[in-house]
């Protein structure tokens, strides 16, 4: 049995883009960031481990964030600010820096926000 076989989750990648553009009214140009609309990484095995998140009560709703490990296969192009997209619940991660483990498989932390968003 080997380290693919504990893969059980799929996700898809991400990676963020920084463009220069002005936003109008003659400002000057700044740069922006944004997701691709399709993913640059499609279905890739991975095991998001389940752990709790934090209630933090504010208005008009109470908000729910989740920090969580992710394991991918070795040599998996994650970067940090990447959004990572659980294909089996929908939810949506942001990517922290991620850890070559040995040349054996890849570690990131992702958080899961109320808002995606660049941390």
């Amino acid at each position: 049995m080997g380290f693919n076989d504990f893969l059980r989750h799929t996700c898809d990648i991400y990676h963020i883009r920084k463009s220069d553009e002005s936003p109008g009214y003659n400002l000057p140009s700044s740069p922006m960031f944004s997701y691709p609309d399709e993913p640059d990484l499609k279905s890739v095995p991975c095991l998001f481990k389940s752990g709790g998140g934090t209630v933090t009560r504010s208005e008009p709703q109470a908000r729910y964030d989740v920090r969580t490990k992710l394991s991918l296969p070795a040599g998996t192009d994650v970067r940090i600010n990447d959004k990572v997209i659980d294909l089996d619940t929908g939810y949506e991660y942001t990517a922290e820096e991620p850890r070559n483990i040995r040349g054996h498989h890849v570690t990131v932390m992702v958080w899961r926000t109320a808002q995606q968003g660049v941390l």
